[in-house]
């Protein structure tokens, strides 16, 4: 398990499925990493087993994203999603402010692919996990090319 406390932090090397501790919302928090891009298949198009190791693209994007991005920034964004999708199915309403309580990512994904520019819509890595507002669904907060893309459901990023 590998452990990020302080920018900048440089993972050289991890495996799918593997933990490391980030720092979301000022807490620390052990996620798991993993690929779900080209990398996951073998040079058959087969699944890999987990456990293997992330490429290069893979662990550049995932440095990107441990090292210079806050989620706090985005807790308008996130609050925003959440009562979108809540006016589905109940009145309830949330503020920024209780975002923290609102979610809770558990998961990176990382979605590296040869030739993405036909999937642009789609994270390149993206935050995972479980809120309140859809529990069935959970949360994927993604980022492309270094840059907010969005929030949607987990399948978003799958």
């Amino acid at each position: 398990m590998l452990f990020c406390k302080e920018k900048p932090m440089k993972i050289e090397k991890l495996n799918n499925m593997e933990k490391i501790k980030v720092r979301i919302f000022g807490k620390e928090r052990e996620l798991e990493v993993f690929s779900v891009g080209d990398n996951r298949y073998d040079e058959n198009g087969n699944y890999k087993e987990d456990g293997f190791a992330l490429s290069e693209k893979e662990i550049e994007c995932l440095n990107w994203l441990i090292n210079d991005v806050d989620l706090s920034d985005y807790k308008k964004e996130i609050a925003e999603y959440c009562n979108n999708t809540y006016e589905m199915w109940c009145n309830k309403r949330i503020k920024p402010s209780d975002v923290e309580n609102e979610i809770s990512i558990t998961a990176i994904a990382i979605k590296v692919r040869k030739n993405y520019k036909s999937e642009y819509y789609y994270p390149e890595i993206s935050f995972y996990g479980d809120c309140k507002c859809d529990e069935e669904h959970g949360i994927c907060i993604g980022f492309r090319d270094r840059k907010y893309l969005g929030i949607e459901s987990q399948d978003w990023t799958l």
